[in-house]
């Protein structure tokens, strides 16, 4: 194994908390804040606080892993060196299937677009927000950043002012758990919301792939890590308490913000949540996840795995092909015609099957990583670190259940498809040769 470890110490830690915040804030609060009303009532607020919990220790083994190494190819590199070079292919590449939910996002922004001009058609904006923000990536890292860090500020005071707004306005009774209305579909409704919202609040690790360009990635992302499901309570729950306590939940089930925001506001302030809120939200987080989808492959193509050409980088330095590409794949759900439900189900099937060798592959890293355990930024027991480990799996697993039984079958039968016709290639293209695997770590 060669080292290829150049680094790119170029984001501050508060650029890398927004950009966790603008990859996570997206479809899970616009959206499915309503869907959670209509399937637990007014104890949404409730669903999400639990869901942000048990996303944070799905999570904890993913935020232990940078506090060990700077890690240039993300998960990928980290895998690949942990469960070796079969793995690490398969992972990197079964990433490209997570582009998919690049769909939901863009249908959501369309929606709310279409709210402030009815005229045009959700999926012209559906499509032209796909396109602008791949092009705003293939201007580079530090412009992706300020973009981002600009509408993320703008997200995060829209969507609080609807939350504190909302709050001084709910019913007297909005806190009183025993009221009707609150758990409505029982234990089983809760338990699905938990299951659907914990999709948008476990996607802030993926900011590991900017660990090269991080300036102390060892403290500062892990930090960053916890920073953001804090933040994330607050805003959630305040979103989805509004959303349940302030109108009677019939009227909000399955509904977008928009419903409840257009009671609270004036017309004029009600426009500028629009843009503000869930159009923020949803742009933020189509602008960070090119980014954080392209440098992993980036180096998956650098080790053999995918075609070197793919990676044929532009005077920004980015793998301006893996953009055009994630725009095409994409698409196909909107072109397809499914709905963000549907997309949903599927997508939380098949990252499910990565978070698992995640949390495998950090199970493994005392005993791989040559020196970085015992140099790790954060130390913990051993025996606290694997029960993480294993905690992780479990809720994993009963994910990927609960996904199949809302989840479209062809969608799923398709991804599974997918994932062995991968595994087939990395097999093939491992025995042909074409595979040299770099150490894309360092323990500075």
């Amino acid at each position: 194994m060669k080292t290829n470890l150049k680094t790119e110490k170029g984001m501050g830690f508060w650029s890398i908390v927004l950009m966790g915040l603008g990859a996570v804030i997206g479809a899970g609060v616009v959206t499915y804040s309503g869907i959670a009303v209509g399937l637990t009532g007014r104890s949404a607020w409730i669903a999400y606080a639990v869901a942000i919990l048990l996303g944070f220790l799905c999570n904890l083994p993913l935020i232990l892993m940078p506090t060990a190494a700077r890690i240039k190819g993300g998960n990928y590199s980290f895998i690949a060196t942990t469960l070796g070079d079969l793995g690490g292919g398969y992972y990197g590449i079964s990433r490209v299937l997570m582009v998919l939910s690049f769909s939901t996002f863009s249908l959501s922004f369309g929606n709310y677009m279409n709210i402030i001009f009815p005229a045009v058609p959700v999926k012209v904006f559906a499509y032209g927000a796909l396109i602008l923000f791949g092009i705003i990536n293939l201007f580079g890292t530090d412009f992706m950043a300020k973009v981002q860090n600009f509408l993320s500020v703008f997200l995060i005071v829209g969507l609080l002012i609807f939350g504190i707004y909302g709050v001084l306005n709910a019913k007297s009774d909005s806190l009183m758990i025993t009221q009707p209305g609150y758990f409505m579909g029982g234990k089983d409704g809760f338990w699905q919301a938990v299951m659907i919202l914990m999709a948008s609040t476990t996607g802030y690790t993926l900011i590991t792939s900017f660990s090269n360009n991080c300036k102390k990635p060892k403290t500062e992302l892990p930090l960053a890590m916890c920073i953001i499901p804090l933040a994330l309570v607050v805003i959630y729950c305040s979103v989805a308490f509004t959303m349940s306590n302030v109108l009677p939940v019939e009227e909000t089930a399955n509904q977008p913000l928009t419903v409840v925001a257009k009671v609270l506001f004036n017309p004029f302030v009600y426009y500028l949540f629009i843009v503000g809120g869930p159009v923020m939200a949803l742009c933020t987080t189509l602008n960070s996840s090119y980014g954080i989808f392209e440098r992993p492959l980036v180096q998956v193509s650098d080790d053999g795995w995918l075609p070197a050409s793919l990676a044929v980088r532009n005077k920004y330095g980015i793998a301006w092909k893996y953009i055009v590409i994630f725009m095409l794949v994409g698409a196909i759900p909107m072109a397809a015609g499914f709905n963000i439900r549907t997309i949903v189900s599927n997508t939380t099937f098949v990252n499910s099957i990565g978070y698992i060798l995640e949390a495998v592959a950090v199970m493994r890293y005392p005993k791989k990583m040559e020196g970085a355990w015992e140099n790790r930024a954060w130390k913990i027991p051993m025996w606290a670190f694997l029960a993480s480990c294993w905690t992780c799996i479990a809720i994993r697993l009963y994910m990927m259940w609960r996904s199949l039984k809302t989840a479209n079958m062809t969608m799923i039968i398709g991804s599974v498809a997918a994932c062995v016709l991968i595994l087939l290639w990395c097999i093939i293209r491992q025995k042909s040769g074409k595979v040299h695997v770099t150490k894309s770590w360092g323990l500075q």
